[in-house]
């Protein structure tokens, strides 16, 4: 049985050995993104609060996914978001359910009406069973 459990509720004892797993994780994302994102910037965000780091274990207690979130608010709008920003990790189709959990969470404590994730063309074979649907494409040019 897979469990996952938001950081921030989880005390000091109960997260210290999971550290490795933790970083492990994170360090798997990076490196697919290495020109985006690190490790240490992403825990920085998460220890000032601006985006939230999720844990899933596994049957056994280790753990195999670190899905980060973001709440931002639109501007234009006052909407508030569920960003689904970043997730590094294992056994991802099998955890998708689990993202259940983090919708409740961010309508619950936030007032979230909508999650977002921009990802790969890959994705959709993950999020749609799951009720998100495409609405853009995101083209990139290194200048």
């Amino acid at each position: 049985m897979l469990t996952i459990r938001l950081s921030t509720t989880m005390t000091a004892a109960e997260i210290a050995p999971l550290w490795p797993g933790i970083v492990g994780c994170l360090e798997k994302y990076c490196r697919r993104f290495a020109e985006e994102e690190s490790v240490a910037h992403i825990l920085q965000q998460c220890a000032e609060g601006r985006r939230q780091l999720w844990i899933v274990t596994d049957e056994s207690g280790r753990v195999i996914l670190t899905p980060v979130t973001e709440i931002v608010t639109i501007d234009a709008t006052g909407k508030k978001q569920l960003l689904l920003a970043e997730v590094g990790g294992e056994r991802l189709a099998e955890c998708m359910p689990l993202l259940l959990h983090i919708e409740e969470w961010a309508a619950r404590e936030h007032g979230a009406t909508e999650a977002q994730l921009v990802g790969r063309k890959g994705w959709k074979r993950l999020m749609e069973p799951l009720g998100y649907r495409e609405t853009a494409v995101i083209w990139r040019k290194g200048l």
